[in-house]
């Protein structure tokens, strides 16, 4: 029988390590012009906003996001995301491929969850 493999927990840095392996494979996009080009085509399976930056430009990634029904998840600071493709800060992140896209909401929804009930103790 194969013994299983004691789960990793889900951080941040995984999931920011993961969005770097995402952009090396190019399934995702950034930039403020290109991911509103990439909703307003209906080809982003989830965007990545950032926890900081122009409230304007957030506002209207989350209202395309919206009407496209592209599911949105917050994350990180512009900073964060930024690093974690090698560039200089990223208001937002757009995954193009729908595994990825699964794989970052299913990553990102533990972490989140994890973390508030790590909080409510």
């Amino acid at each position: 029988m194969k013994k299983e493999e004691p789960k990793k927990p889900v951080t941040k840095e995984r999931i920011l390590k993961t969005i770097g392996l995402a952009y090396r494979a190019s399934l995702l996009t950034s930039g403020f012009d290109a991911i509103e080009l990439a909703l307003h085509a209906g080809a982003v399976a989830l965007l990545l906003i950032a926890t900081d930056g122009s409230v304007k430009q957030r506002e209207k990634l989350r209202r395309i996001a919206n009407e496209e029904e592209t599911e949105v998840r917050d994350l990180a600071s512009s900073e964060e995301l930024g690093r974690a493709i090698g560039k200089d800060s990223r208001i937002a992140i757009a995954v193009l491929d729908e595994g990825m896209a699964k794989k970052l909401k299913q990553l990102i929804d533990t972490w989140k969850f994890e973390t508030s009930a790590d909080s409510a103790d």
